[in-house]
């Protein structure tokens, strides 16, 4: 308890108090929480089947926390041509699996049986979406079954469920009949009411595009559609809607792979993946009538996204927030997580919790690669467990994510331990070295080594809309001149249109200048920090704790939470070198009138 004395320094006083209340407002946990949260890490693996035509689609283990304590990791196994529902279980979050149970067999005459979802609903059942190709060779073209009874290509969707405490499974049936696309979001209302959320290949085309309003512009050949049932999933029924969303282009699909959730004043929230650079999304009070797809400020690749509601009631988002780069409309190089605590209208954290472990090197995969398409489940202690349907190679992950983690506000890099947190792909001259004044010490190095080859690296931090980031950085003699931007997403080292979308740009030129009067002097280290806000629009740049000048922002944004360094060299030259590196965001949390 604190007590104010009624003088002339109480105001002062009183806000002082205010502000350490408020800095501890901004970590729920960190009173009593134990121990400090690490960033997610992978707890257990699993290999494709060899024999499997399609290991990626054969091998998506979905995990789901059971009312007894366990959790079980459903898949789908593959042996001459028979489909078989699988789960293992673990009672330990994921780091130890039993061996593979059979739940059930999927109908083999139906065709071939993938990209499936599933959901625990509020008795304990699991209930299982999958879509099935009809022998259409859709999802299998190799396998020799069937000739189709229908034209085309075939995803129909199917449904099946749970019975008596999970002891027995009631058969499999068509709910649905069309070209579906990966369902990746079945959810029960608080009505009881499940709600499975899809898109679905229609017959638009360029030359097809609608009608009335469609006929002006294009909405793809993909749009989103909701099926519901009130009876535990033995009837279902669609809400009939259309619901579309403008494309960039004439060979992009539209509205596609839609996530939802339930908020607390009852309305249902849908995300919408789009090629547009964010999310659409769309609202419903019940989950049979939906709003017009309406873009959200959400910043996404050409991805889908992933929702789960946590323990103490806030909203965990998992998303590609990539832009600019031809795969995807922005890539899936990094996954972010994300938390609300007001239903969506303010996020802290957009963190990486993932990296495309081969990023590295060139992407060899004919189809999707990165790290993308995550299932989330929520353990009994609060922990998030989750898998990604999209990982290269044979091997897919369970990775464990302590929500805390997401909430802190500060973040530091240095370079004993490597430079794993950064992102230095498709770049010759961004290594690390030896620091000439100690030995000891490893510096990153940024230079331009190559002509032919460009020199950057980018590094993540938690969001903030207002913060600061220090750097100890030195310019080495022949110097050629980099760009330091600070921004609110993920895009390619070598992004060379990021100096138009960065939020906050930092040109420094060869010969060390950065603004009109004031050089930065080459050969000795120098603390630069960004001090940002971005309510109003400048950042503050001070050298060795000294105002050198003020930056206007690029564009409006919400936050910052990434930091680029570009080589804007033409020719090979010596660069520059950075030996740490300081984040801290508390600033945006304090007197911000959410409850964290």
């Amino acid at each position: 308890m604190y007590f104010i004395a009624a003088d002339s320094t109480s105001g002062v006083l009183l806000r002082a108090v205010q502000r350490i209340t408020a800095v501890l407002a901004v970590a729920p946990f960190a009173i009593g929480a134990s121990p400090v949260p690490r960033p997610p890490r992978i707890v257990s693996s699993f290999t494709a089947a060899p024999a499997a035509h399609y290991p990626f689609r054969q091998n998506m283990y979905r995990a789901l926390q059971l009312p007894d304590g366990e959790i079980i990791a459903l898949s789908i196994a593959r042996q001459a041509g028979q489909q078989t529902m699988q789960g293992r279980y673990s009672t330990d979050d994921g780091r130890a699996w039993s061996e593979a149970h059979d739940l059930f067999q999927w109908p083999k005459n139906a065709g071939g049986f993938g990209l499936f979802n599933a959901i625990v609903d509020h008795s304990g059942e699991i209930h299982i979406w999958v879509l099935c190709d009809g022998n259409s060779g859709t999802l299998f073209p190799k396998q020799e079954e069937a000739k189709p009874d229908r034209p085309g290509e075939i995803l129909d969707i199917w449904h099946v469920r749970s019975l008596n405490d999970r002891k027995r499974w009631d058969t499999p049936k068509r709910i649905w009949v069309g070209h579906g696309d990966d369902l990746l979001s079945g959810i029960q209302l608080v009505s009881g009411r499940l709600l499975l959320p899809f898109s679905f290949e229609n017959s638009r085309t360029w030359k097809n595009r609608g009608g009335g309003f469609f006929d002006f512009t294009y909405v793809g050949d993909y749009s989103v559609n909701v099926l519901y049932s009130d009876d535990d999933g033995e009837t279902w029924r669609s809400s009939n809607e259309d619901l579309s969303v403008e494309t960039p282009d004439l060979f992009t699909y539209g509205a596609n792979e839609p996530v939802a959730l339930q908020l607390k004043d009852g309305r249902v929230w849908m995300l919408i993946r789009t090629e547009r650079g964010r999310f659409y999304e769309s609202f419903s009070d019940d989950g049979s009538k939906w709003s017009r797809p309406q873009p959200s400020s959400l910043i996404s690749s050409d991805a889908p996204a992933a929702l789960l509601r946590l323990k103490d009631g806030s909203i965990l988002l998992f998303s590609n927030a990539c832009l600019r780069y031809p795969y995807g409309y922005g890539g899936r190089y990094v996954l972010h997580g994300a938390i609300s605590r007001d239903e969506g209208k303010n996020w802290r954290g957009y963190r990486e919790v993932a990296r495309d472990p081969t990023r590295n090197e060139p992407e060899s995969l004919q189809g999707d690669y990165g790290i993308g398409y995550t299932f989330p489940t929520l353990l009994a202690d609060g922990q998030v467990l989750f898998s990604n349907w999209v990982e290269e190679g044979t091997v897919r992950n369970f990775r464990l994510l302590d929500p805390r983690w997401i909430y802190e506000t500060r973040q530091s890099a240095a370079f004993s331990n490597g430079i794993e947190d950064w992102s230095v792909f498709g770049s010759k001259g961004v290594e690390l070295e030896s620091d000439s004044s100690d030995p000891r010490t490893k510096v990153l190095s940024v230079r331009k080594a190559n002509t032919s080859w460009p020199a950057g690296a980018v590094w993540n931090f938690p969001i903030g809309a207002r913060g600061r980031l220090t750097m100890q950085l030195m310019l080495r003699p022949g110097f050629g001149g980099t760009l330091v931007g600070l921004t609110d997403h993920f895009s390619t080292p070598w992004d060379m249109e990021d100096q138009f979308h960065n939020v906050f740009n930092l040109p420094i030129s060869a010969d060390g200048q950065i603004f009109p009067n004031f050089k930065l002097s080459a050969n000795h280290w120098l603390e630069i920090t960004l001090d940002w806000d971005t309510n109003s629009r400048q950042c503050r740049v001070l050298v060795d704790g000294k105002l050198a000048g003020v930056v206007q922002d690029n564009r409006r944004s919400e936050g910052l939470n990434y930091l680029r360094l570009r080589s804007v060299s033409t020719d090979p030259d010596q660069g520059l070198m950075l030996r740490t590196v300081n984040a801290d965001v508390t600033e945006s949390w304090i007197d911000s009138g959410i409850s964290y």
